[in-house]
């Protein structure tokens, strides 16, 4: 809910304007069924040009005046994009710093949310045993995927059901690749010092854009902090089977796992940004 100080209130009826929820009428007033309606979103209060504006709750927010250019150009922010590299080595021993994780939850906590409901949390993970405990479950998770996937009885149930064959192929390589006893190193967090989970409630299908959208925004603040990502998807769909891995994780079983980061100092220093080809546009 929000309170219009009339003090310093002009009438310029820009809130109004901004306020798609229609809490705020022309005046500016805001209508009886206000509390019903706002979903304290900020557009009216960021929009105000003599601050007249106090979203409820937030009193003790820090807010900063936005400047009049944007903060990042374009070329700056694509070269950013095409610079970044999914991290799959890290430093050992080189430890995240605080306010570089601090800074990529903040990052996430300001993503867009439906509704502006932003039901996420944050898990951070440290602890060398804990992550080691993750990793033995989630192999031993994929050990029996690699077993199913790999029997000609699945392949052709695979095939019934008119899913994709080439994501079969993926899959089931993918399952072998990291469960592969002669590999003399981790290839499932590649020895990151420290995993950063995203979840949202596991019955609000909204909530699942709402983390992946956070996820990329703790992403790309950690670029600019000159600190290495890499998703991980096989954290994520083995935690949300199996109820061991979570329990290790700490994490209830109302909560789905959306989006997980492995976070660290990359061994690697990128020279030169890798090709990618542009997504193919249709245009009416």
């Amino acid at each position: 809910m929000i309170r219009i100080d009339y003090d310093r209130c002009d009438n310029c009826n820009v809130c109004w304007q901004a306020c798609l929820a229609m809490v705020i009428d022309r005046g500016p007033v805001v209508r009886p069924e206000g509390e019903t309606l706002c979903i304290e979103c900020g557009h009216c209060y960021a929009v105000c040009p003599r601050g007249a504006i106090t979203v409820l709750g937030y009193e003790e927010e820090e807010a900063r005046e936005l400047p009049a250019e944007r903060p990042v150009s374009p070329e700056a922010m694509m070269r950013l994009l095409r610079g970044r590299r999914s991290c799959r080595g890290f430093r050992k021993g080189a430890e995240v710093p605080d306010e570089v994780l601090q800074g990529m939850i903040e990052a996430a906590s300001v993503a867009p949310s439906a509704h502006n409901s932003r039901p996420l949390k944050a898990y951070v993970f440290r602890d060398p045993r804990t992550i080691e405990d993750m990793r033995r479950r989630t192999l031993a998770y994929y050990r029996r995927m690699a077993r199913i996937f790999n029997t000609p009885i699945f392949a052709a149930a695979w095939r019934l059901c008119g899913l994709d064959e080439e994501e079969h192929r993926i899959l089931s390589g993918a399952f072998l690749m990291i469960t592969d006893p002669s590999r003399d190193r981790d290839v499932l967090f590649y020895d990151a010092p420290c995993l950063l989970v995203i979840t949202a409630p596991r019955l609000n299908s909204m909530a699942q854009g709402d983390a992946w959208l956070a996820s990329e925004n703790a992403v790309l603040y950690a670029e600019t902090a000159g600190v290495g990502t890499c998703f991980n998807g096989f954290l994520i769909m083995a935690a949300n089977w199996d109820r061991r891995l979570l329990r290790i994780m700490g994490i209830p079983w109302k909560e789905r796992v959306v989006g997980a980061l492995m976070v660290g100092h990359a061994k690697s220093e990128w020279k030169r940004e890798a090709p990618r080809r542009t997504i193919p546009v249709k245009r009416r």
